[in-house]
């Protein structure tokens, strides 16, 4: 199988390495990145072939990852879609960009996905939700994905919530690790000590949690022992009214993903490219993988 990655910045990263420390081949992962300085850092650091050129790019890829920002989603598609083999299989990692917009721009034959994925991807420990339309065979898309965490199908009704969720929610973890590592610091300790007690503190607390079957509340009244020092740190967080909080993050974080689908500008002209002819760039030498 061969890969396109278009648009490599923190996500795409992430997921690139991901892919690679899983053993996926770099002779069978392609990207782009802006600039062209950029571009070069990143093809020297992983060994892959990365250019500024979206289209060369996804020329012959079996599985093209369009990982730029939403406003700039269907501007990549009209540049790939008249090289883009006829089953080949585009997935946007785009926040907010509907199923029909991408179908939209692509030629007749070809996959559209959505996927909402999260920077743990570099860890391969990310959470990674797939839509798609009705009937789709989404198993080499699973799979791919799978290299890089877990991954789920979910109806595209539920892809803000999850982006919110599972695409913000590291944001949250990392918010929650600065201030505590700031606290930890402010009242004397060494700031490297506090970076390892508190990220060892979180890995496992997750891994815990991670590990049962019960719920989280559960978990939290069995470590919870009345007049003890975690007594004292949730009647302040309760008093804060923090879950509150957390709870109106997310719905903020759903709803600017639905606004994103309403503000992605449109072209005059959109390029509908259904039974288009092949684009006259000649393409490049390229040997297939088996897929």
């Amino acid at each position: 199988m061969d890969i396109a990655i278009l648009g490599v910045g923190s996500l795409g990263e992430a997921v690139l390495i991901g892919l690679l420390e899983s053993g996926m081949p770099p002779a069978q992962i392609w990207a782009t990145a802006q600039p062209a300085e950029r571009a070069a850092v990143l093809a020297d650091a992983y060994g892959i072939e990365v250019g500024t050129d979206n289209a060369s790019a996804a020329t012959e890829a079996d599985v093209v990852l369009v990982a730029v920002r939403p406003g700039a989603v269907e501007g990549v598609l009209d540049e790939i879609a008249p090289v883009l083999e006829g089953d080949a299989v585009v997935v946007s990692l785009a926040a907010g960009v509907p199923l029909r917009r991408i179908a939209a721009r692509l030629p007749e034959g070809v996959t559209a996905v959505r996927a909402m994925t999260n920077v743990a991807a570099r860890a391969r420990e990310a959470a990674t939700a797939l839509t798609a339309p009705d009937g789709t065979d989404l198993t080499e898309i699973e799979d791919l994905f799978d290299r890089v965490g877990v991954t789920v199908t979910v109806e595209e009704p539920m892809m803000d919530l999850i982006t919110a969720v599972g695409g913000s929610g590291p944001a949250f973890l990392f918010y929650l690790a600065d201030a505590m590592t700031t606290a930890a610091v402010d009242g004397g300790m060494d700031p490297h000590a506090a970076r390892v007690m508190v990220d060892q503190m979180l890995l496992g607390a997750c891994l815990h949690l991670q590990s049962s079957d019960r719920p989280a509340a559960e978990i939290l009244d069995d470590i919870t022992t009345p007049g003890g020092t975690t007594a004292a740190a949730l009647d302040v967080l309760n008093a804060a009214a923090v879950d509150d909080t957390v709870k109106r993050a997310v719905g903020a974080a759903a709803r600017r993903g639905r606004d994103l689908a309403r503000l992605t500008p449109r072209p005059a002209s959109p390029a509908r490219v259904r039974g288009a002819a092949p684009s006259p760039r000649p393409r490049r030498p390229r040997r297939r993988s088996p897929r």
